[in-house]
């Protein structure tokens, strides 16, 4: 399978092509929703961010020409996010203020953009990890998917899954190194 952050967007031209579109949704809709719901809005805001988000790509898609030199999509598709949610958040805090209530929402201790890039990344290893082949034990997984992407401290997930930590890091290694090539398509710094 082709999944190239380029060739995917190219892809999903074709509305019918219910493949790329299901690839799209897998790796996009949980960085959009994650990065909402870091921004401290709440789920059903969230909800509609990713919404507005995916109907936004879905309208402009045919237009798209991947042209790496005119710019990121990832760039693109942040500032359809950030504007979606700044605009969500200011709503909801102008309705505070006129009913007397204050404060703000929640925000994590990331900027923006910080989380927006660290959500990213994990969301595309979960993809490609979701991508790798039926040969890994359940453990194996498991164990890369609660270290590499929910960062879960070692100890832990040794104690958790019975493994040693030697165990862990060469399994980290292991996979690393089978899913590098996917992630590079996916994370192609041009696209």
């Amino acid at each position: 399978m082709d999944t190239t952050r380029g060739s995917l967007l190219v892809r999903i031209r074709n509305r019918d092509d219910r493949t790329a579109w299901r690839d799209f949704d897998a790796i996009y809709r949980p960085i959009l929703m994650r990065y909402a719901l870091a921004r401290g809005v709440d789920e059903a805001t969230a909800e509609d961010v990713v919404q507005h988000c995916m109907t936004a790509v879905h309208r402009h898609v045919d237009g798209f020409d991947y042209d790496p030199a005119r710019g990121r999509f990832k760039s693109w598709l942040r500032t359809i996010v950030n504007n979606r949610v700044r605009s969500l958040v200011r709503k909801h805090v102008e309705r505070r203020l006129e009913s007397g209530a204050l404060g703000e929402p929640v925000h994590g201790d990331d900027s923006p953009d910080e989380a927006f890039e660290r959500i990213w990344l994990q969301e595309h290893l979960r993809f490609c990890l979701e991508q790798l082949p039926a040969s890994l034990d359940s453990t194996t997984v498991t164990a890369y998917h609660r270290y590499v992407i929910r960062e879960e401290p070692v100890d832990v997930i040794c104690a958790d899954l019975g493994i040693k930590r030697s165990q862990l890091y060469k399994i980290k290694w292991q996979i690393t190194a089978r899913i590098r090539k996917r992630l590079q398509l996916l994370l192609d710094d041009t696209a």
